[in-house]
This record gives structure tokens, sequence and C-alpha cells, in this order.
């Protein structure tokens, strides 16, 4: 087969030609146009591949076929091609998603429970982040350390309630969130990594041992509609993963432990523990 280049067969490819497809539609180009023969021989592949090319092509609107004995044929100028490729790809597109959404609603339920998933890499969490932010329904409730910030960056949501707690010492963040999501729905907080670090009126002498082990800027806890959570728990990881699960007694667990966080980071809300459970001061 003559040398079509390599990266164009593979973006006809990707955009719905197969590779017989993508180079005769671009011999066709080269050509301006030409009969089957020519294009055997440039090409190097059968007669019988070559004919099927060109029918699918014409099919599709990318060559076109002139009535002569032998028969002639020129490709469609290439903008013109890539707009009808583009226009497929769009149209399948959207008959997807409205066929996978109606699949959503209609998931089966099984009787086991909710399985405890773990997901490695930020790639693959910064899609998850972006996947929940996007599907949510009704709220999301989400605290966030410095690490995951440009996972959020422009991402949109439905007018659902959000309750979004930033930990990071960025001036000026507090204020760049509320523009992103601006309206009545929208809680947003950001506080300090020193504020964050200061321990719950429970917690035991030995919290000072594991505040040498943290590292705020991993903290990740996000649920959304109560069904669905993602938690990295802010120690620290030079690979980092993130539990995954809908299993409805962990993500109710998790948002009672959020709720406390929430009050006690944001409101100050100072919790009446037994002496017993009081954290001693050290003298």
């Amino acid at each position: 087969m003559e040398s079509i280049p390599a990266p164009l067969v593979k973006s006809l490819n990707e955009l719905g030609l197969s590779t017989y497809e993508a180079n005769v539609y671009a011999a066709l180009v080269l050509y301006d146009n030409a009969e089957a023969k020519d294009l055997v021989e440039y090409l190097s592949i059968s007669k019988p591949s070559v004919y099927e090319a060109l029918d699918h092509l014409a099919e599709m609107g990318l060559a076109v076929k002139r009535i002569s004995k032998p028969a002639r044929y020129s490709a469609v100028s290439p903008h013109m091609a890539i707009d009808l490729l583009m226009g497929n790809h769009q149209k399948a597109a959207n008959m997807a998603l409205v066929a996978l959404e109606k699949l959503e609603t209609e998931k089966v339920q099984t009787e086991k429970e909710e399985a405890l998933w773990t997901i490695y890499g930020d790639k693959s969490i910064e899609y998850k982040i972006r996947d929940l932010f996007g599907k949510s329904k009704s709220h999301i409730w989400c605290m966030i350390g410095e690490r995951y910030l440009p996972f959020i960056e422009n991402i949109q949501i439905k007018d659902v309630s959000l309750l979004l707690l930033v930990i990071s010492d960025t001036p000026g963040l507090e204020r760049k969130l509320r523009k992103q999501f601006p309206g009545k729905n929208a809680d947003i907080h950001v506080i300090s990594s020193e504020k964050f670090a200061v321990p719950p009126p429970f917690a035991p002498p030995e919290f000072e041992e594991i505040h040498k082990l943290m590292r705020v800027e991993n903290t990740l806890e996000l649920i959304i509609d109560d069904e669905e959570l993602l938690m990295i728990p802010p120690f620290f990881s030079s690979t980092v993963s993130v539990l995954n699960t809908r299993n409805k007694g962990a993500v109710l667990h998790m948002k009672l432990f959020s709720q406390f966080n929430w009050k006690r980071l944001i409101d100050g809300v100072e919790f009446p523990f037994p002496p017993h459970l009081r954290r001693k001061k050290r003298v």
C-alpha cells in the first residue's frame, strides 16, 4: 500500500472511516479524480476492497461517482468531508446519549450490598469527580483539598444545592468559586490548612502524632444525592487512590461525619462532649 500518512488515516478512523475507506478517500483527494484501477495500483490493495470503499464513500457523500466507462470517482472537498463526518458523529452522539440516559433510569437493582471500589491515579479521579458533579440531581456535599482544585475548574453543575468546603491558603479563591457557582443554592467556604488542622475537642493525645502524618491538600469527601461517595483521607501518599461506593450505610456514615465537620469548622459549634471524651491538654 502506498504511503498515505498514518496520522491522517488514524484521524479518519476516529471520525468513522475504515482503514481502506480512509486510504481511498485520501488517494482521491490526491488524484482529483480516478478510476478504481488507479487506486488499486496506487494503494496496492485488492480491487474488491477498493470498490467496497468507493461504494461506502459515495453513500456517505464523501465521493462522487461519474457515469462513464469506466467509472471515475472524485472526492468532495476536505472541508465538506469533515463537516459530514462530524455531523454523523454528533447525530450518533445525540442518539446514544438519549438511549444511555434512558438505560440509566432503568438500572437493574440487585440484592447485593454495594461494593467499595478503589480508583487510582489523578486522571481517573478527575474524571470521577467531574462525572459526579455533572450527574447530581438534588444536592452535592464536597470538602476538597488544594490538590484537586484543578479538577473542579470550569466545571458546570445543574441547579442543585451545593455545599462546598475548600481547604486552601490561596488568596481570593472563595470569591472566584462563588463566581463559578453562583446562585442561592450554593454555600461555599474556603478555610486555611491551619484551621482545618485544629484538633476537635475529643481528639486523643495521639492526635499530635497523627497531625505530623497529615497532608490536608489530599483531603476529598464528595457525596451526591446521598447516593454515592468519593473519599480520600488527608494523609501522605505518593500514589493517591480514592474510595468510591454507593453503599447506603457508608454514604450516610460519611455524611454524618461531614455535617459534624461543617458545623465545627464553618459554624464554630462547640460540642458538649462528656469529660472522659474531651481531649486532655498537656501541661
